[in-house]
This record gives C-alpha cells, structure tokens and sequence, in this order.
C-alpha cells in the first residue's frame, strides 16, 4: 500500500496463540535495527513512503491493535533531507558514519548491531543478499502475540539469513510465513502461517480504525505509530498480558491514536492524533501568541484547572479505597506550606498558565550563582483565573520562593494574576499586540494553529545560543554552541481537531 488508504474493511477473528515469549521474535535482528533506530542512530531509519508498493500493513492481519513501522528505502527523497539534516553537526555525523545523503543506512545500522552480537555474520555475506526497505513490528488482538514484518528481496536467502541470526539470540528459530515480498515473522511457525492466511482476507490496511486515523493524520511520514486504545485496554483487562503496554488503563476514554515522523529540508515534525469515544471539551486558546516578540521561551495551556480538579479527587479516591489517611496528609500540607489541595491548584491552572522567559540579560546564564540572580531575568507566570484568589495564591507562592532566596513579585491582573522577577515585570505575558510571538516568523513556523491550540510550546534556540556565545564561553563550550547554531526553534501545540479528534505537532526547525 501507498500513501493511498484502502476503503473496504473487512475484519477477520484474530489467530490463537499460547506464545508469550517476545524474545525469540525480536532475537531474528530485525527488531535490533529498531532498537538502535530509537537511540544515537534514530536518523536512519526515517523516510517518506513516497516509494510506492507493498507497505507492512498490507501483509498484516487486520486483527492487529498496535503497530509500527520504519522506511530506509535510500532513494527517499526524506531520507535525503533527514541526512543533510544530521550533517549539519558534522562532529555528530562523523561520530555516527554518515558521509553521505545517498548511501545505505541499513548497513550502518546492521554493522553496529552484529558488532554486539559475536556470531560472525556480517552485513554483506548474511543481510544485504535479503533485506529490503520496510520493516513493521505488531501486536495481535489478545495484546501477547507479536507480529515483524520484514520486506525481502529474495526468500530462500531470507529464511536462511533470519534462522542465522535467530542464533545470535537464544538460538530458537521462528516461524516464518511470506506473503507480497515480506517475510511475516512470529515466535512459532503456526502463528506465522495463520497471519498471512488471514492478512490475504483482510490486512490491516482494510483495518477501517487504521483507515480513519491516517486519513485524519495524513501522509505517514518517515516513520509512524498506530494504536487501537480501546482494544489495549480490553486486552489489558482480560488475562496474563506479559507484552501488554504498562499503564494502558491511561487509554481510557480513547478509541484509537497515531503518529508520524515527518523530514524536510529545514525540519523536522512529530505529528499525532488522537480519536476519543467522548466529545472533547471545548477548551480556549492558549495565550502565548501575544506575548513580546523577544520571548526566548515560552509555554502556555488552557482549561488545566477543571482537569486537575477531576484527576485529583480521583487520584485521592484511589489512596482512601487503599486505606491511606488523605485528609491527614492534605492537612499536613497546609499546615507546612499554606496550600489547600485540590482547591489551590485548581486556581493555579485555572482557565490558562502560562510561563514566558524574555531574551533580557540571557548572556548572564552562565553567571547566575544564587537564586537572587534571578532578578537579572525577565520570567513571568501569569494564571487566568478568579482575581481575588489569583492574587491571594500568588502572594503565598512569592513569600514561599522568598525562603529560597528567590527574587519574585505579585501583580494583580485583570484576568487574575502575575507573578514574576524583576527583570522586566512585564514579560509582561500580554504583550501590546504589536509587536507581538505570534507575529514573528520563528514562532509560527514551529507552533501551528497557535491562535487555536489549547497548549503550546517555544524555544527560541538561536536567540538562546547567540545569548550564550555572547558570554564569551570556555572554547570547548563555545564549541559545542558552534555546532548547534544550525538550529533555529523548536515548538508545538494541541488542538482541538473536531468534537471527538484531537491533533498535536512538536516541529524542530534549521537553519538553511
């Protein structure tokens, strides 16, 4: 399948299994690429499935309720970009092996992990003659049975290759089962063979959960992630789940959620999106884009306080029916802090927070040796919640910080209250709306939809490290800030999609 999404769904009755080892699955080496992918080498293994063909999710069941999938089909236009990227850090790029955007990250990847293995094989003699492009790891319906998928390019050489290097792990072989150029592989030869059977019914591409998510989500990106909730949490709920995800009861409420790695020339994007069972509240944008323009940092979020409220009282719920003495530990608080719980944070979070560092004085960071030199700063935290309360939680939160030597000051707002240093009281956290975050090109270029997100993020990298080299840094310092200058911003918001979707981005930009 291609950037094309399928439109018949047809779901089958998952395969039985009584496997629950994951080990001797992963172990075939496949699983280690993706491993080392989520660490120093993460760059590798991303691409735009713009190469057309058959994708992992075509030779998936369509019972599957989690799934992953990476590309490193070296002729991806993305690929190419993600490795320009990594060579603008040329000390980074050296360190990893990338000498090139055209050459192949598979051996990369395969050299660093049966350097680890001891067992003599070698990227050219055992892996090259079979592996393709594509890999996709899943899990079936009962949350135990995992599935790998792995494009090939020759069968006979593939089930030799995966039995050699089933043997670097615990030595068992797996099942093996092919279907469309892929190798479907899982702990026993039965699960294998009934996977391919029922994926040649309907595949995970006819999954119409699947189906929705990735039309809502859009192009799938360099690598992506999708996930039935509803059907991990039952899973979770039925049983001895040994592969089954830790804290999963966090997914109530969700039906299904995905995500996606996207790379261009000058940066790169985290997409998600989350499809709920409930109508999502309808929350009020986050106020970040009328702060000054010079804001080095900032983040801001909307209808905290209701959540917290909720999620607190459920919380102390929980300890009661487990016999702990809540009232006695919350009236400890307020004996030792001055602070009621939930009621002060819910003022707190209130309609919306936000926090905002202003560019003032950034160069004095590296000076800055006790709390009171925080004044040199422009911080400022402002609440939009009920003034009277705003203003009474904020002057015991300054006379708090006060024991700690930390220089803060009260103000009253209209809105309900600020707290901030006396660098410049005012980062304001309103800004005059003319010059104004939201109208600065570093800003929207990595925090979509900030006039309609209900939180949102801003690093402003570059006004940070030029602030830096201005202290006149150690030139080992110095130099590491040098390598770091092709960074521009970083940033990213929630928003409300639609009644029962939700959509979030986290976007990292370059320099060109």
């Amino acid at each position: 399948m291609t950037e094309q999404t399928p439109t018949s769904p047809e779901l089958t009755t998952p395969p039985t299994s009584s496997g629950r080892s994951v080990k001797r699955i992963v172990i075939v080496g496949i699983a280690a690429a993706v491993v080392i992918a989520g660490g120093g080498a993460a760059f590798a293994v991303f691409k735009k499935l713009d190469g057309g063909g058959t994708q992992p999710h075509d030779v998936l069941p369509a019972s599957v309720i989690a799934y992953a999938r990476v590309d490193l089909d070296p002729s991806a236009g993305q690929k190419i970009a993600l490795l320009k990227l990594i060579r603008k850090f040329p000390e980074a790029a050296k360190s990893i092996g990338i000498k090139s955007a055209d050459q192949d990250v598979r051996k990369l990847i395969f050299n660093e992990a049966l350097k680890e293995s001891e067992c003599g094989l070698t990227y050219d003699h055992d892996i090259k003659p079979w592996i393709g492009n594509r890999l996709g790891v899943a899990l079936e319906k009962d949350a135990e049975t995992p599935l790998v998928a792995v494009q090939v390019s020759d069968e006979a050489k593939a089930k030799k290759g995966l039995a050699a290097l089933a043997k670097c792990g615990d030595g068992s072989a797996p099942g093996v089962s092919f279907l469309d150029g892929y190798a479907v592989v899982a702990e026993k030869q039965s699960i294998a063979d009934q996977a391919t059977k029922d994926a040649k019914v309907s595949s995970l591409a006819d999954n119409k959960t699947f189906i929705e998510d990735f039309d809502d989500l859009g192009n799938q990106g360099v690598a992506s992630v999708w996930a039935d909730a509803k059907a991990l949490t039952a899973a979770q709920k039925v049983g001895d789940n040994s592969i089954a995800l830790s804290g999963v009861d966090t997914l109530e409420g969700l039906r299904s959620a995905a995500a996606t790695l996207r790379a261009e020339s000058t940066s790169l994007d985290l997409s998600a999106i989350v499809h709920t069972d409930k109508a999502l509240p309808a929350l009020k944008p986050a106020k970040v884009t009328t702060l000054p323009e010079d804001t080095a940092l900032a983040f801001s979020v909307s209808g905290g306080g209701e959540r917290a409220r909720t999620s607190f009282d459920a919380f102390i719920a929980g300890l009661k029916s487990d016999g702990e003495d809540t009232d006695a530990e919350l009236a400890s608080i307020k004996d030792e802090f001055g602070f009621t719980l939930p009621d002060d944070l819910e003022t707190l979070l209130g309609e919306s927070i936000t926090f905002a560092i202003g560019s003032t004085n950034l160069e004095t960071l590296p000076t800055l040796s006790s709390p009171a030199d925080l004044a040199r700063l422009d911080i400022g935290l402002s609440f939009v919640s009920d003034p009277t309360k705003a203003k009474d939680l904020a002057d015991r939160l300054v006379s708090l910080a006060k024991e700690f030597d930390v220089p803060l000051h009260a103000f009253s707002a209209p809105h309900g209250a600020v707290i901030s240093t006396d660098g410049g009281t005012s980062v304001s956290l309103g800004g005059n709306g003319e010059v104004a975050l939201g109208k600065d090109d570093a800003f929207t270029k990595v925090v979509p939809d900030a006039d309609k997100a209900f939180a949102a993020v801003y690093v402003n990298i570059a006004a940070i490290l030029n602030a830096l080299t201005k202290a006149d840094p150690p030139p080992d310092i110095a130099k590491q800030i040098d390598q770091l200058k092709v960074l521009s911003a970083f940033g990213g918001s929630a928003s409300k999609k639609s009644d029962h979707v939700g959509q979030a981005t986290l976007r990292l930009t370059f320099k060109k």
